[in-house]
């Protein structure tokens, strides 16, 4: 090692400026700044408060964590806890964040050195071209075997902020990863509540058309009754029977659409919906559809665009793209490196030997100076990505905006259909009591006081659409809104 040593010290001596460069390297290292709060500075009013949010009267406040408990359904709350632990796309999204972390890792570690280790051995033995050129007749030397053992280290200098650059844009990568992964947490919980409320709504509009079909079958008889004694014509004996046709189509849709239900749930929870169980059975069993929350339920959250998953996801491409666009700006400058080699070279049974000994050591430079304009195209190609990202960004957050307030009125206007629809039920109810009270009596006859029974039937019918179409609204309405969510982590998954 003394035997070295001298040159080795002199090589420091020739890199020491560019070790000193590598310290300062961070102040060349890109790492582009959130879009988002200058985004939130120009979109200041609705951020505090929505046209839409105060015409609706909601607080400005933190949404619920668990918004889907506001139906108060213990079923529902089964199913959505069975998703989060078993859906296939949520673990994908989740197995992302890993990939992701782990990228942004090796981006992160490229400014450490780099060592290898190398071992060797060869049988050798020059031709007769390379140890007699010009033909004056020199001997060709015997065959040889030579061990060889080599470790190196290698350390490039971060002087232009390339690995910084390259370790931000990894960053940013997992930044989208992480909002990819809090979107579909927040859609799968929407997806269960949506599919389960289909199939409550459907369960329930079965068992009315059962009871309609009922009545209709009575009313028929009734009608072939008074056709056969000539009271009546026999074209409304013909419509009541279209009429128990239409209402045997229709229950056939609903059980059909009951099953689909069942199946979407039975993928949302990560199971086949070729199989089922006692506790499945018991949990997708007829029962009744949840109440619409009400507005005291939701909140609209300060910094709404700082909170929703694909703000942050545009955000983070958005910032990496950026970086990408750095990177190709800087990939004229040169790379330098800090190279350090030593091993033994010797034929077997010498590597022992000091002669054995061998090493070079000092700074190296790669330069690419000709590339025939390739890299300014990927420069220019850069910049038009980083134009793109950021049309996208604002196109996001315009979105969003849009969003917020058309989930907020469509819930309005859904609350108010629901209010409309339980005035018209309530108006069915009364007109079949006095019906019923007019058929006792002797004042008309008994088929009208069935025709306003399921007049009644199907007002509670349009009541349990408009309840659901609430629902769904809220359901929308906390998506919009960006219902807080709790932080995913891959770790431990």
């Amino acid at each position: 090692m003394s035997l070295f040593l001298p040159y080795f010290q002199g090589s420091l001596r020739v890199g020491a400026p560019l070790l000193l460069a590598s310290l300062l390297a961070g102040c060349a290292a890109i790492a582009p700044p959130s879009a988002v709060p200058s985004a939130v500075q120009r979109h200041a009013d609705f951020d505090v408060t929505s046209p839409a949010a105060g015409d609706a009267g909601l607080p400005v406040g933190v949404p619920s964590r668990h918004w889907w408990r506001d139906l108060k359904d213990p079923q529902l709350n089964i199913l959505v806890e069975q998703a989060m632990a078993r859906n296939h796309e949520l673990q994908a999204a989740l197995a992302v964040i890993k990939e992701a972390r782990a990228m942004a890792d090796v981006a992160e570690r490229e400014v450490l050195p780099q060592g290898r280790l190398s071992a060797q051995s060869l049988a050798t033995r020059p031709s007769v071209a390379e140890t007699d050129p010009y033909g004056q007749g020199l001997s060709r030397p015997p065959s040889r075997r030579i061990g060889m053992i080599s470790q190196g280290l290698s350390w490039e200098l971060d002087l232009f902020g390339r690995i910084g650059t390259a370790s931000a844009i990894a960053e940013r990568q997992l930044d989208a990863a992480q909002a990819d992964a809090r979107a579909a947490t927040a859609l799968l919980q929407a997806e269960v509540v949506r599919s389960y409320v289909q199939l409550r709504r459907h369960q329930q509009e079965a068992l009315r058309v059962d009871e309609e079909l009922v009545l209709l079958r009575q009313r028929a008889n009734l009608l072939e009754q008074r056709a056969l004694a000539g009271l009546t014509d026999r074209r409304e004996v013909i419509a009541a029977d279209a009429a128990i046709a239409r209402a045997e189509a229709e229950r056939g849709q609903l059980l059909a659409a009951c099953h689909v239900s069942v199946a979407a749930l039975a993928v949302l929870a990560g199971r086949s919906p070729l199989t089922s169980d006692p506790d499945w059975d018991h949990r997708v069993a007829a029962a009744e559809l949840p109440d619409s929350p009400t507005t005291m339920q939701i909140a609209q959250p300060g910094e709404l665009l700082a909170k929703r998953p694909d703000v942050a996801k545009a955000d983070a491409l958005l910032r990496a793209s950026l970086g990408n666009t750095v990177l190709a700006e800087r990939a004229h400058l040169p790379r330098v490196s800090l190279d350090l080699s030593m091993g033994l070279s010797a034929p077997l049974g010498q590597l022992g030997r000091g002669s054995s000994l061998r090493y070079a050591a000092g700074p190296a430079l790669q330069w690419d100076w000709l590339d025939a304009g390739r890299i300014a195209a990927r420069a220019a190609a850069g910049r038009a990505g980083s134009e793109r990202a950021w049309h996208t960004f604002e196109q996001t957050v315009l979105k969003a905006l849009e969003d917020s307030e058309g989930a907020l009125r469509n819930w309005s206007a859904a609350r108010g259909a629901l209010a409309q629809a339980h005035a018209a039920r309530s108006s069915a109810r009364a007109a079949q009591e006095y019906a019923s009270i007019r058929a006792d009596a002797g004042m008309e006859a008994p088929t009208q006081a069935l025709e306003h029974r399921v007049a009644h039937i199907r007002a509670a019918r349009s009541e349990l659409a408009a309840q659901a179409d609430s629902i769904l609204a809220y359901v929308q309405t906390q998506l919009a809104l960006a219902a807080w969510q709790p932080e995913v982590t891959a770790s431990g998954n």
